[in-house]
């Protein structure tokens, strides 16, 4: 029987133009879908991060005062209260020791009135001694009665003494806290045992006056010095200085407008023995008490400049000032450093 043979199929691989393109196309679908993605992600993480900011910023924090403390003003009277009770006890501790004083003087004039008895009764008898006429004896005898009598004169001042209430002095010391000046101030200064009034507001005066010109040569420098005229026994040696700006770098300025002020001052002595003793200072009709005791005490603090060798004559006209109701400032200077002020230092601080 013949069996039938089926036909062989060309078993190669044609290319297909449309199957290409098919590809092409998907291919740039895909890549166009990544880049969608890819840049709403973008967006929603930039919005995120926005968000977190806001969200993480840190509050602001409000600086406290002294005068926030619930427990505040229960302190400032306590504190009050303390200062009133440190100067009761410096008056008494003060009153005490005057007393005490005047005890040990009167024990003083005690011994010496019994030693002036003591001796007048040893040359008693030795005139005794001495006496062998009956002649004599009258003149003895009236030398007696004249000791005697003396003897009776002075137990009649003692008991008077005795008798005599004990005087106090009242010392009005300042508490021991001190404030920053806020009122004008009269400076001395306190050097060798003397006082000398610093005439600064007659200076001040001077250098005012003279700021115009100044200003002219600041225009072209950031400094200039100069010295006052000889006030008293001093002068003034002083500095004004142009304000610099942020861009001011340059060493010669441009001319325009601009802002200056004195920037310090030095007080020179123009002779080595100077103003008064403490004598002649609280003596009346003194240069010293003419300026202090017509001031008024609650526009006006005296402000002393003291070397080391002055501290005790500082304290006596401080305690002179005290009785009178001034405020007192005091800056100690070391040997040899001039009086001397800037814009960077320090207030004076009164009691």
């Amino acid at each position: 029987m013949f069996r039938r043979r089926r036909p062989v199929k060309d078993e190669s691989t044609h290319f297909s133009f449309d199957s290409f393109l098919d590809l092409v196309t998907n291919v740039v679908g895909i890549i166009i879908r990544l880049i969608l993605v890819t840049w709403v992600g973008a967006r929603s993480y930039h919005a995120s991060m926005e968000w977190l900011n806001v969200e993480t910023s840190t509050p602001e924090v409000r600086e406290l005062k002294p005068s926030d403390d619930p427990l505040h003003a229960q302190l400032q009277q306590t504190k009050n209260e303390l200062d009133d009770a440190k100067t009761k006890l410096l008056e008494r501790l003060k009153g005490l020791d005057l007393t005490d004083a005047k005890a040990k003087d009167v024990e003083a004039q005690l011994a010496l009135f019994v030693e002036c008895r003591r001796g007048l009764e040893k040359e008693h008898q030795a005139m005794l001694a001495r006496s062998d006429k009956p002649a004599e004896t009258s003149s003895s005898s009236v030398t007696l009665a004249q000791v005697r009598q003396r003897a009776q004169a002075l137990h009649a001042e003692i008991k008077k003494l005795e008798a005599e209430p004990v005087k106090k002095k009242e010392f009005k010391y300042h508490a021991p806290l001190s404030r920053t000046v806020a009122t004008e101030e009269l400076f001395f200064e306190c050097k060798e045992g003397r006082v000398t009034y610093i005439d600064l507001p007659a200076f001040m005066r001077e250098i005012k006056g003279a700021m115009d010109d100044m200003g002219e040569e600041l225009k072209t420098t950031y400094r200039v010095e100069r010295r006052t005229s000889p006030v008293g026994p001093y002068r003034l040696r002083f500095a004004v200085e142009r304000e610099r700006g942020v861009l001011d770098a340059a060493p010669t300025p441009a001319p325009g407008s601009f802002r200056f002020g004195m920037s310090e001052w030095v007080v020179e002595p123009l002779t080595a023995e100077r103003g008064e003793t403490l004598e002649q200072a609280l003596r009346d009709g003194s240069a010293f008490r003419k300026l202090t005791d017509p001031i008024d005490a609650r526009l006006t603090t005296v402000t002393f400049w003291v070397y080391p060798d002055s501290f005790e004559a500082f304290r006596q006209l401080r305690d002179h000032l005290y009785e009178r109701g001034h405020d007192v400032a005091a800056r100690p200077l070391p040997v040899g450093v001039p009086i001397a002020a800037s814009r960077h230092g320090t207030a004076s601080r009164g009691q």
